[in-house]
């Protein structure tokens, strides 16, 4: 689970920072973000697993820069492509949300005195999580379904797991089955705790 963890904290990071390019004023900016999201959405994580798994030791080798490969290098680079990937989809849901939420909104906040910063934390957010919480939550499940992947490149997770103890035990079936009832677990759980915060929302904006 530590790919799950570090990757969907950064992927969170990636993709408030796309959506707030993607919606700026700045055309350059509006061009990156588009960018970002049009490569990272349309790539499948396979490819981008094994172009940062062997792309990177390629470009950057060990010898002349060991401290990349201190600890796990597999799990860092697991971390990374995920997060990349998920950031993408991330970006686009609370981009689609900013848009939601009347361009007049933040107009008048700053006309009554209240900073850009000011106006994004307590006239946007407000407005926006209500909107973003459901795909979000999508997209956090995701995060936990592509970890499975990182098996490809050597990240010993659930599916690695159950392979290994196939190999041992010839009970794959058994393993197989506690991993599917394992992710069930974990995705429900994730489920749980968005819709509570989605009731959450709705009752602060009520208010």
């Amino acid at each position: 689970m530590t790919v799950v963890a570090f990757a969907g904290a950064l992927a969170c990071v990636i993709g408030m920072a796309v959506a707030l390019s993607q919606v700026s004023g700045y055309g350059w900016l509006q061009r990156i973000g588009r960018g970002y999201v049009t490569l990272f959405r349309n790539t499948p994580l396979l490819v981008q697993l094994f172009f940062w798994y062997f792309g990177t030791a390629m470009v950057l080798p060990r010898s002349k820069y060991p401290f990349l490969y201190v600890g796990s290098y597999e799990v860092k680079i697991g971390v990374l492509a995920v997060a990349l990937v998920s950031g993408a989809f991330i970006a686009e849901v609370l981009r689609a949300g900013i848009q939601a939420v009347p361009a007049n909104q933040m107009e008048a906040a700053m006309a009554v005195g209240l900073t850009w910063r000011q106006g994004f934390r307590y006239v946007l957010l407000p407005q926006l999580w209500p909107i973003a919480l459901p795909g979000l939550a999508n997209e956090a499940i995701n995060v936990v379904k592509n970890s499975a992947f990182t098996m490809t490149i050597g990240v010993t997770e659930l599916i690695w797991q159950a392979q290994q103890i196939e190999a041992d035990t010839f009970h794959g079936f058994e393993a197989m089955t506690i991993v599917t009832l394992a992710y069930l677990a974990i995705n429900g759980a994730i489920f749980a705790c968005f819709r509570r915060l989605e009731r959450l929302a709705k009752i602060e904006r009520a208010a």
